[in-house]
């Protein structure tokens, strides 16, 4: 029933623009969410809460952590994001591969029974074009963590995860698995540094602070400007 109501609503460009004003309403009011001059959020998204989306950004099939904000014109879709991201302006997910080393041609007819084209070759499926998804309903086949700083012009591979921390560069390309509390950057994205000794992001992970309540997080948040002095103070707390 509900897919059915979805589907008409979807058919019909009023019925759209008017669900999406009132859903719009809805949110901000319940969650603070705070948008940008034409922001899209679709129908399948989910917010935290207390979430930015800037101008003419559009987020559809994704999972958005409390705190997190999305800039402007940055197009974002089945990606799970975790608490407190930041993620800048003109990022882009990239779905679907193609055969690059023994397939004669890189065209979708000569290896997909289903292409962009009214045509195959293909008899049955012969290239693994999308990854598997990441969660068990099958959502998500991008996952960014908790506390994860994105630049502009970032684009992110399908299948693609980016670990908790970690900073990627600007004008990036990332084609694989990021670490935790990794910088990276270049295209293909390639590990710059570690943000922090072993021992600190080994702290960093087992503390979790972004699933800290809010009040924890605000009476210690004038320890987050430095590691050392946040790990002695957590520890001694």
């Amino acid at each position: 029933m509900k897919s059915r109501i979805k589907k008409l609503i979807l058919s019909s460009g009023f019925l759209t623009k008017c669900v999406m004003y009132f859903r719009r309403l809805r949110l901000k009011k319940t969650l603070g969410i705070k948008y940008g001059k034409n922001a899209f959020i679709g129908f399948s998204t989910i917010c935290e809460g207390a979430n930015g989306f800037g101008a003419y950004s559009s987020i559809t099939s994704s999972y958005i952590g409390y705190g997190s904000y999305i800039a402007q014109s940055t197009k974002i879709s089945k990606t799970k994001i975790g608490r407190y991201c930041s993620i800048g302006p003109n990022v882009q997910c990239i779905f679907g591969r193609h055969p690059a080393n023994t397939f004669v041609s890189t065209h979708p007819s000569f290896f997909a029974l289903k292409t962009p084209v009214p045509f195959t070759y293909a008899k049955e499926q012969l290239f693994k074009e999308f990854p598997d998804a990441i969660d068990e309903k099958g959502m998500y086949t991008i996952k960014i963590g908790n506390d994860v700083w994105i630049g502009a012009n970032v684009s992110i591979l399908d299948g693609v995860e980016i670990g908790d921390g970690a900073i990627i560069a600007a004008n990036s390309l990332v084609n694989k698995n990021v670490a935790p509390y990794t910088v990276v950057g270049g295209v293909p994205s390639k590990m710059i540094k570690k943000r922090f000794l072993d021992t600190e992001i080994a702290f960093l992970k087992e503390i979790r602070w972004w699933d800290k309540p809010k009040d924890w997080i605000a009476n210690n948040a004038a320890f987050f400007t430095d590691i050392q002095g946040f790990i002695k103070n957590i520890k001694d707390d």
